[in-house]
């Protein structure tokens, strides 16, 4: 199965930062596997040195007129964006990541092993398949605001059976239940009016419910994940969150 990685990096002000932990993305899996990359960016030009027709670098101010930033924070709703150009692609497989991800191996007999599972959606880790949104809405005030504000007229109560998952590995089968998915995003940021967004955990979480998704996840017995990495301030942490050795 066809698999391309997606990522949105977005330059804010004069920071380059996430652009350049993108390109160590983008070389990794280059180097490492035969998967296509899709960037979705508002600074096309720093790209300019790839060299690549593996490589998709796609102008957001060209395609996109959503605000960068909301609540004073990045739109969290912005991160769907690379799927749903990737969703009208010829892919079977989009492989959502963070641009501070990236890989220093692979073992591709394990990630096909994974994909050929009967499954529409792959989180991070056994937690992240389990419902969270009920007790987080019912137990912290901020998250019922959310509900109130970016749920407006969208909220029903099989959504409190939503997980909130790691939001810097998702992996999705390229199909109809996507499709679903992203329409369920996109009536959520059409709720946005200037909202801090949180992290998007809980905008995977319910558009997966809605669209009556099957989900696993990525554990460490699937050894492709050994390679995973990310990069976070200093440190740089494992596909599951930990702090790992240089």
């Amino acid at each position: 199965m066809r698999t391309i990685v997606v990522s949105p990096a977005i330059q804010l002000n004069n920071d380059l930062s996430y652009l350049v932990k993108s390109k160590k993305l983008i070389n990794s899996y280059l180097k490492f596997t035969n998967f296509d990359i899709l960037i979705l960016t508002n600074n096309v030009d720093f790209y300019r040195d790839i060299d690549s027709n593996r490589v998709k670098i796609i102008s957001y101010e060209d395609n996109f007129n959503e605000p960068i930033i909301s609540g004073k924070k990045f739109n969290m709703h912005i991160k769907r964006l690379p799927i749903k150009l990737a969703s009208k692609m010829d892919y079977d497989i989009i492989y959502h990541h963070d641009c501070d991800c990236f890989i220093d191996g692979w073992d591709e007999n394990s990630y096909n092993d994974l994909i050929s599972q009967n499954y529409d959606i792959y989180f991070t880790g056994y937690r992240s398949q389990r419902p969270q949104l009920g007790g987080l809405r019912r137990n912290y005030k901020h998250f019922q605001d959310k509900i109130d504000k970016e749920f407006h007229g969208l909220y029903y109560e099989e959504l409190d059976n939503a997980p909130n998952p790691s939001e810097t590995k998702v992996i999705f089968k390229n199909k109809e239940k996507l499709i679903k998915f992203l329409e369920f995003w996109d009536k959520i940021s059409e709720n946005n009016k200037n909202f801090f967004t949180y992290h998007c955990g809980v905008y995977i979480g319910t558009s997966s419910v809605y669209a009556q998704n099957i989900a696993s996840c990525v554990i460490p017995s699937h050894t492709f994940s050994e390679y995973g990495r990310i990069s976070h301030g200093n440190k740089i942490l494992d596909y599951f969150g930990n702090v790992i050795n240089r």
